[in-house]
Parts: C-alpha cells; structure tokens; sequence
C-alpha cells in the first residue's frame, strides 16, 4: 500500500489518514488528493474496502442501539434540568451561538460607530424580549 501526501495526483479509490481519521475519495485517474494539510493519506485496495464494508456496518448495526439509548437519556436529562428550572439548566441543552464569541464585555465605546451602536442597542432589546417571553413559557 502507497502513502500519498496531500494536494499530490493519486489513482481512483480511497485514501485513508490515521491522525485524524480522514477517508477521501478519488474519482478519477491523476485527479489530486484533496485532504487536510500536512496529512498523509494510504491507499486502500478495493478488495479491502470490500472486505471491511460488512464489517463496519455490522458494527453500526450493533451500536445502534446503544445510540438511540444515548439520545433518549440526553433527552430526559434535558427535560429534567429544564423541569427543575435551575440557575444551571443551560449545560443540558445544546445551543450554538458563534456570535457569542464577539460580544465584547469591556469595550470603551470610543470606536464604537453610532449607527452600529444603535443597531447593537436594537438586536439587544430584541434578544432580551425574545429570552422574557422563552421564560415565560418554559
């Protein structure tokens, strides 16, 4: 088995990396291997891809189950934490906020445009009377 680096030309078929987990595709003859940077990826045989394929999904036959008994637990365990309506509930349910991360608590203001204070001071409000009516009903 030949180990290609990435952004090379590689023959048609799959590529696994070991660190991260990486499997990629090769559609066609002399297409380059797109991958992440840096990584080494090794070419799988089609025999062994066919060979490890009732294997693997055997192992997500057998996992499923485990799976769907993970979620109901993630589940009651939200339901709980929000029916108890604790200070702390907000660590059982999963909300993603990327925005978040460019709130800046110590800002000064003195950079700030008005325009874009103004919109800030609006999105603010809505937020606030978004969150008071969500309580309202939980």
């Amino acid at each position: 088995m030949k180990r290609y680096e990435n952004g090379t030309e590689a023959p048609y078929g799959l590529y696994l990396s070991a660190s991260p987990i990486d499997v990629r595709f090769v559609g066609a003859e002399g297409e380059a291997l797109d991958g992440r940077e840096g990584a080494r990826y090794l070419h799988l045989p089609a025999w062994m891809v066919v060979a490890l394929g009732p294997a693997l999904g055997g192992a997500f036959v057998m996992a499923f189950p485990l799976l769907v008994i993970a979620a109901v637990l993630g589940l009651a365990l939200t339901l709980t934490f929000k029916g108890l309506g604790t200070k702390h509930s907000y660590v059982a349910r999963a909300n993603w906020q990327p925005a978040a991360a460019y709130f800046d608590q110590g800002a000064t203001g003195d950079d700030v445009d008005p325009l874009w204070d103004a919109e800030m001071a609006a999105l603010e409000r809505e937020v606030m009377a978004r969150a008071e009516i969500e309580k309202r009903q939980g």
